[in-house]
């Protein structure tokens, strides 16, 4: 019994330490250029951004960082508020957070929320495609949750999109192809497969977090009551011409409780709608914490198992991440792969060499017996030149770069 109440506080404290290592920064240093050119828009594309401006309280707008263990959420990007920025940094420890910013309104989401609007924090600027799409990332909160749904206070942000040549303008923070992004669209009770509902934190009852970790995660992370799932939104646009983004998020029908919008660093991007939809595909076979974007490519590192010093595959569970890489290139006839092979530093630099080449090699020639085409397939071999861990199963991998 004893043993057993150990166990179970040990499991505890460790809970705790993680859930408290979870932390949101926010710094508001940075110009508005700054915030728009290096943090929401990928190198290829921050050339391409100009007349970048700012309306609205200085605090509404800045750079957040955002580390958690249990909750998959964005680590860094963008955020505007209705009200002070700093308030957005948990824990929710009350239901209420607000801060009043400049009293002012936007036409645009006044006429979405069907309400008069205040507080509005507004980021816009000129942007010019090199393809045939942009996208982003982003996720919702607000205070208003969950006391204020259907109250007529319909917090509300938009992304708008317009240009001159085509004449157009359409707002893409929305769901399901037509909804917009606000309080009363995105709850518990409506569209509740978007909600993540944010819990108060109680430091009197730490234990309760053992069993509801994701939920104690965000609560000592984030003030908001609620949120969204993080969210994609992108557009077809027409490259090379100019095209006018407007960010906007304000309060809806009184000054009381704040929101905000997190909007994911390098997200913002023109690519192909092609490259678009492989991407997630790829996302949803691998995930997003294994996957890394390179800008024109896309990198995933897999652990394919093989036999102590061999190139032969070991396990059935490294042949079923196989053809999940092989119904990405599937997905896209267009899309080559290199294939990089990675070992331990057990044994010499000459013997890891070859044996990386040997299971590089292994890989690829299993896809080519799937049906990929060969002239679509590099390889090489690394040795153990290219280690990203002490662990020495982990430096044991492949690494599979979908080129675009």
């Amino acid at each position: 019994m004893v043993k057993n109440r150990l166990t179970l506080l040990t499991g505890i404290l460790m809970c705790i330490v993680k859930i408290s290592n979870a932390q949101l920064s926010i710094d508001t240093t940075l110009s508005a250029e700054e915030m728009v050119k290096t943090v929401f828009a990928t190198k290829e594309n921050d050339s391409k951004i100009e007349n970048v401006k700012f309306k609205g309280y200085k605090k509404s707008l800045g750079v957040f960082n955002c580390s958690m263990v249990y909750n998959k959420i964005i680590p860094k990007g963008i955020i505007l508020s209705t009200g002070n920025v700093f308030d957005a940094i948990g824990p929710n420890n009350t239901p209420d957070k607000s801060s009043k910013a400049l009293n002012n309104t936007d036409v645009s989401l006044s006429a979405i929320a069907k309400g008069p609007t205040f507080d509005a924090a507004i980021l816009e600027f000129d942007f010019v495609p090199s393809d045939d799409s942009i996208a982003f990332n982003f996720f919702f909160g607000s205070e208003e949750y969950p006391e204020y749904v259907s109250k007529n206070v319909n917090d509300i942000f938009g992304f708008f999109l317009s240009s001159e040549e085509p004449k157009m303008r359409r707002n893409l923070a929305i769901v399901d192809g037509r909804i917009p992004v606000t309080v009363d669209n995105i709850n518990s009770i409506v569209n509740k497969k978007y909600f993540i509902r944010n819990y108060l934190w109680d430091p009197e009852n730490l234990a309760k977090w053992e069993t509801n970790k994701q939920g104690g995660e965000m609560a000592s992370t984030f003030q908001f009551d609620g949120f969204t799932v993080v969210l994609h939104a992108g557009a077809k646009v027409v490259p090379g011409k100019k095209y006018h983004i407007k960010i906007a998020i304000a309060d809806v029908g009184d000054r009381l409780y704040d929101s905000a919008i997190f909007l994911e660093a390098g997200s913002f991007k023109s690519m192909s709608s092609k490259t678009i939809a492989f991407e997630k595909f790829a996302k949803d076979e691998f995930g997003e914490k294994v996957l890394k974007d390179l800008g024109n490519s896309l990198s995933v590192n897999l652990n394919i198992n093989f036999e102590t010093g061999s190139f032969k595959i070991s396990e059935a569970e490294s042949f079923t991440l196989l053809n999940k890489v092989l119904n990405l290139l599937k997905k896209d006839v267009k899309m080559h792969l290199e294939i990089n092979g990675h070992t331990d530093n057990n044994g010499s630099k000459e013997q890891n060499k070859t044996l990386s080449l040997d299971r590089a090699k292994t890989v690829a020639d299993y896809l080519i017996s799937k049906g990929v085409k060969a002239d679509r397939i590099t390889y090489n071999g690394f040795g153990d030149s290219k280690p990203i861990s002490d662990n020495k199963a982990l430096n044991r991998r492949v690494e599979f770069v979908f080129l675009k």
